[in-house]
């Protein structure tokens, strides 16, 4: 238990809710194909997705100039878009987390900062038994995450006080947004993380192993 009141729980996507890394590096994989690029291994790979596909061209080709970078992040969206939902799937346990939430009448959303033409095809082909009660993509408003205002957004929409929402995610910009939003935040550890060992330096106000480890914060 925490000595706070919560009332709604939302969470980052890639890496907290589904694991998406299958379908992300494979599609990185496809477009290093086309240029006869070194494909890159999914172990490694994994732990750029957070930094978006930006993260994933500067990890698989971090000589490329802005141009050239730009150009492959463009392919790499396009590519990526029609392989959307190969191997997606929501981790352990998130199903089991989001149905006590709605069973115990909490409000459940999503704030990411992936776009809203990747992220919702992702979302409704998920089929969630019980649906967000708010999404928040990377361009529902013109700031992203580490800038609190897509949480603040996404508490609004719920009608739910910052400072009674759980934010989950892993990447410290998830942790930087929801402190700066007064939220209590929580750093999925199980996520996709470069260096593990930082963790604990991203100042989130607690730290999960698994999605199952939410049911304690759930009354």
């Amino acid at each position: 238990m925490i000595n706070r009141k919560i009332d709604a729980m939302l969470f980052d996507f890639d890496g907290t809710l589904a694991d998406t890394s299958f379908d992300m590096v494979n599609c990185l994989n496809i477009l290093l194909n086309q240029h006869n690029k070194k494909e890159v291994e999914l172990e490694y790979a994994k732990k750029y997705i957070s930094k978006g596909a930006g993260g994933l061209v500067d990890f698989s080709c971090p000589d490329l100039s802005k141009d050239d970078r730009n150009d492959f992040i463009s392919e790499y969206l396009e590519i990526y878009k029609n392989n959307l939902f190969v191997n997606t799937h929501l981790f352990d346990g998130v199903e089991y987390i989001i149905n006590t939430l709605v069973k115990k009448n909490y409000k459940w959303g999503i704030v990411t900062n992936k776009p809203s033409f990747l992220v919702l095809p992702i979302i409704e082909m998920l089929n969630f038994t019980h649906t967000p009660n708010c999404i928040v993509a990377g361009d529902t408003l013109n700031v992203k995450k580490p800038n609190p205002e897509p949480l603040l957004y996404a508490s609004k929409q719920i009608s739910c006080d910052p400072i009674f929402c759980a934010y989950v995610g892993d990447d410290i910009r998830d942790i930087t947004a929801a402190n700066s939003a007064n939220m209590f935040s929580v750093a999925a550890a199980y996520g996709f993380i470069d260096d593990m060992s930082n963790v604990k330096e991203w100042g989130s106000d607690y730290i999960i192993n698994s999605p199952l480890d939410l049911e304690k914060f759930i009354n």
